[in-house]
C-alpha cells in the first residue's frame, strides 16, 4: 500500500456512504417525530375548526381526552424501546428501520379517519399502535450510527451524532409549524396527517435502496471508506464467529448507566412537556389563531436547531483545537442544557400575561438550551458500550418515553384551566427541580469510558478492580482526565 493510499484509508474520503447514511438517521428522525408531534397543534383545530378550516368537522374532547391522546405514542413507545434495541444489535437496523418508517406512514395516513369511524378511542388506539412503532426507531438509529462512526474519531462522532439527533429538533419544528400551515389551508387538519405519512412512505423506498447495515453490506462504498470505517471500529468488536452476549447484569448494575438513563429521564420530563403543552400554553394564555399559535409553538424548536448545530460545531472546536477532554466537553455542555432551561421555566413563571414577547423569549431560551443534550449526554450511550449503544439507549429512552407518559397526564390534572398562569407555574417549577437533580447526579457519577462489558464475555469483576480494569482499557483522552471525572 502506498503512502497516499493508507493516508486515504486512514482518514477517509471527505465524503461518502457513512455521510449518506447519517443524513438518512437524520430524515428518519424527522419525519417520525413529525408524525408524532403533529397531533399537539391539530388537537386545536380537531376540538375547535373556527380556529383554522371550519369546512372540516370539529369534535369535543374534554381535557382529559385531549391528554389521553396526546400521550397515547408515548404509552406505546414504552413497551417497544428494549425490543428494538435488543434487535438490532444482533440483526442490524435496517429492516427495522423500514418496517418502523413504513408502518408508522400508513398509520399517520389512517388517523383522520380513525376519529370519524370511532370517535377519541378509535384515535387513541391508533396513536397507540404508532408509538409502539415509533418506540423502536431510536435503538435502530443508535445502533446504525455505532456500525458507520469511526469509533475513535471523536471529532466525526460528535458532528454524526450531533446531526442525527437534530433531526428530533427539526420533526419537532416542523410537526408544529407544518400542521398548523396544514390545518388552515384548504386541505383542512387531515392533511396534517396525510402529507407526513406519504413523505414518510417515500423515505422507506430510498432506504431500501442505499441503506446498509455495516460498511461490508454495502453496495455503493468505496474500499477506502470501508476500511477505513472498519479500523476504527475493530477494538470495539467482539471476537469475529462469536455470538455477541448481552451482559445484562453488568449493564443494569452500571452506576455510570444508571445515573445516565436518570439524567435522561429528568431531561425528557422538560422537554416532552414542551413539546406537547406549548401550543395549550400558548393558546390558553394568549388565544391566537391556529396558525399563530402554530408559528409561535415552533419558533423555540425552529431556534432549537439552529442551535444544534451550533454545538456540533463547538464540541468539534474544542475537542480539535483546544483538545478538551471528553468528560469535560460532554458534563460542561450538559449543565448548560439543563440548568439553563430550568433558570428559563423558573423565570417564565413571573412573566406578566401581558408581557408576550417575554414569554416567548423565556420558551426560546428553554428548549434553544436543550439542544446541548445530544453532544453533552444522548451520545454518552456510545461511549459506554458500542456494541451495545442501541440497547443501552432504548432502556433509557424507555424511562424517557415513560416520562412522556406521565406528563400529560399530571399535567390534565394540574392544569384544568389552560387560561390559569398559576397552574402551569407549579408544572414548570416542578420541572426545573427535576432538571437541577439529574443533572448534579450526572456531573458527579458519569463516566465517558468504554466499560469493560462492552466485549462478548464481559469480566465479572468489581470494585476497585473493575475502576482498574475500565482505566486500563479506556481512550488516551478519556484516561487521562479520570482524575477529573467528577467535574
Amino acid at each position: 500500500m502506498t503512502i497516499t493510499s493508507f493516508s486515504l484509508v486512514t482518514k477517509g474520503p471527505a465524503l461518502g456512504v457513512r455521510h449518506l447514511q447519517v443524513l438518512f438517521l437524520f430524515t428518519c428522525a424527522s419525519l417520525v417525530i413529525l408524525q408524532r408531534m403533529n397531533m399537539s397543534v391539530a388537537i386545536v383545530a380537531i376540538t375547535n375548526a373556527n380556529s383554522s378550516n371550519p369546512d372540516y368537522p370539529e369534535y369535543q374532547l374534554t381535557e382529559q381526552q385531549k391528554s389521553y391522546i396526546l400521550s397515547s405514542t408515548f404509552w406505546g413507545s414504552c413497551c417497544t424501546q428494549l425490543l428494538g434495541g435488543y434487535f438490532s444489535s444482533r440483526f442490524g437496523a435496517k429492516m427495522l428501520l423500514f418496517v418502523i418508517s413504513l408502518a408508522t406512514g400508513l398509520l399517520s395516513v389512517a388517523t383522520p379517519f380513525s376519529i370519524a369511524w370511532g370517535g377519541w378511542r378509535l384515535l387513541f388506539g391508533v396513536r397507540l399502535v404508532q408509538g409502539l412503532v415509533i418506540g423502536g426507531m431510536w435503538p435502530c438509529l443508535y445502533t446504525h450510527l455505532a456500525k458507520w462512526c469511526p469509533k475513535k474519531k471523536k471529532k466525526e462522532q460528535n458532528r454524526f451524532g450531533g446531526i442525527m439527533t437534530t433531526g428530533l429538533d427539526c420533526g419537532t419544528a416542523l410537526g408544529f409549524a407544518l400542521s398548523g400551515v396544514l390545518a388552515a389551508s384548504p386541505l383542512g387538519w387531515p392533511s396534517s396527517f396525510y402529507v407526513p405519512g406519504y413523505m414518510g412512505l417515500v423515505w422507506c423506498l430510498l432506504w431500501l435502496r442505499y441503506g446498509a447495515n455495516s460498511p461490508s453490506e454495502s453496495q455503493f462504498i468505496s474500499l477506502a471508506e470501508r476500511k477505513h470505517i472498519e479500523l476504527s471500529l475493530e477494538q470495539s468488536q467482539p471476537p469475529k464467529g462469536e455470538p455477541l452476549a448481552v451482559p445484562w447484569r453488568h449493564i443494569l448494575t452500571s452506576r455510570p448507566f444508571l445515573v445516565l438513563a436518570f439524567c435522561k429521564m429528568s431531561q425528557a420530563c422538560s422537554f416532552y412537556t414542551l413539546m406537547q403543552q406549548v401550543p395549550r400554553y400558548i393558546h390558553g394564555i394568549f388565544r391566537y389563531s391556529i396558525w399563530m399559535n402554530a408559528l409561535l409553538s415552533a419558533l423555540p424548536f425552529v431556534i432549537m436547531l439552529m442551535s444544534s448545530y451550533g454545538f456540533i460545531f463547538l464540541a468539534e472546536y474544542l475537542t480539535r483545537r483546544r483538545n478538551i477532554p471528553l468528560p469535560i466537553l460532554r458534563k460542561t455542555i450538559n449543565s448548560y442544557a439543563s440548568w439553563t432551561p430550568a433558570i428559563a421555566l423558573v423565570t417564565l413563571t413571573y412573566v406578566s400575561d401581558q408581557n408576550v414577547v417575554g414569554s416567548i423569549c423565556c420558551l426560546i431560551a428553554a428548549v434553544a438550551a436543550i439542544s446541548g443534550q445530544a453532544i453533552g449526554s444522548s451520545l454518552n450511550h456510545v461511549d459506554l458500550a458500542p456494541n451495545f449503544a442501541g440497547l443501552l439507549f432504548g432502556i433509557s429512552n424507555t424511562l424517557m418515553s415513560a416520562a412522556g407518559v406521565i406528563s400529560p397526564l399530571i399535567i390534565g390534572f394540574a392544569v384544568s384551566d389552560e387560561s390559569d398562569r398559576t397552574q402551569w407555574r407549579s408544572v414548570f417549577l416542578g420541572i426545573a427541580a427535576i432538571l437541577f437533580v439529574g443533572n448534579l447526579m450526572y456531573l458527579i457519577f458519569g463516566r465517558m469510558t468504554v466499560q469493560p462489558w462492552n466485549g462478548s464475555k464481559p469480566p465479572a469483576v468489581t470494585g476497585a478492580a473493575a475502576e482498574t480494569q475500565t482505566a486500563a482499557t479506556a481512550p488516551a483522552e478519556a484516561l487521562s482526565m479520570e482524575k477529573f471525572s467528577y467535574f
